[in-house]
């Protein structure tokens, strides 16, 4: 049994091939995926249809692919929508919505401070505002990688009416939650940038962006024993997050999954799309179809 007395996530190792659906139920409590396509009966909840293309939602800028129920796609630092370029051939079935956080990509920095809250309430705006345009009246799912993973938490944790399910991929609860090395270079990185930003204006952006990741997140136990969004965490064998981080974090969310690929690294989208967005795509679709 996990602390509190809640059974401890069903953990897979995932390598070549996937677990069976019955095998994820069973650690959620719920009926297994008839493992059907996610389009099929979930169409006509989509509302209007979104168009495909680069749009403008709330005040991110984001790339929106495919057809189907809504995910949004949230990267990691210093990246853009594009680390998932790799995955989207593998959630066919879904609108993913792609989305360059706050001082990354195409979305400007604007005058607002960059923090983990900040930019899940700019997620929570982008998907209010896709509602409003498309008539889109359901839940969204979510995939987050990394940072994105910290912010979908954050989002979880405060909006979770908006949510039917999330992939969250190396995400951690706070600073000192990653590998030792990985801290030390983010330091070090972060530090380099407030010196040089004392001359350049480059540099200063990049401090705030690097900042995201110095005295952030902040989850503890009692936020994360308080997500009702169903929930997948997502590591590789050779994760900057620990094993046994991700496995603490997927016990503490009720009724969490934790799956973790062999021989990976931290970059699941890009080095792992196939198996990465297979995993996220059925996880994504149970939820979405019963939400």
């Amino acid at each position: 049994m996990a602390p509190g007395g809640r059974a401890a996530p069903r953990g897979r190792n995932a390598a070549g091939d996937r677990a069976a659906s019955a095998d994820r139920a069973a650690s959620a409590g719920g009926a297994a995926p008839a493992g059907r396509a996610a389009s099929e009966g979930l169409a006509a909840s989509a509302g209007g249809a979104a168009p495909g293309g680069r749009v403008v939602l709330g005040e991110l800028s984001a790339s929106v692919t495919g057809s189907g129920p809504p995910v949004l796609a949230l990267h990691g630092n210093s990246e853009d929508s594009s680390v998932f370029d790799k995955m989207l051939p593998y959630l066919r079935g879904f609108t993913v919505i792609a989305a360059d956080s706050r001082g990354h990509g195409a979305t400007p920095a604007g005058p607002r401070p960059l923090t983990i809250t900040q930019l899940a309430i700019d997620c929570f705006r982008a998907l209010s505002d896709y509602r409003r345009r498309y008539g889109y009246p359901g839940k969204f799912g979510l995939i987050g990688f990394s940072d994105g993973a910290n912010i979908g938490l954050e989002l979880a944790i405060h909006r979770p009416e908006l949510l039917a399910g999330q992939v969250l991929m190396g995400g951690n609860t706070t600073q000192g939650a990653l590998k030792p090395w990985t801290n030390a270079v983010i330091v070090a990185g972060y530090a380099l940038a407030r010196a040089a930003g004392l001359v350049s204006a480059a540099a200063r952006r990049r401090a705030a962006v690097f900042g995201l990741m110095v005295g952030q997140p902040n989850h503890g136990r009692a936020q994360l024993e308080s997500v009702r969004v169903p929930t997948l965490i997502m590591v590789g064998a050779r994760d900057i997050v620990p094993r046994r981080e991700s496995q603490r974090v997927a016990r503490l969310i009720p009724g969490a999954e934790w799956v973790e690929l062999a021989g990976q690294s931290h970059y699941l989208p890009m080095r792992a799309a196939k198996l990465a967005g297979e995993l996220s795509a059925e996880f994504l679709a149970g939820h979405l179809a019963a939400g």
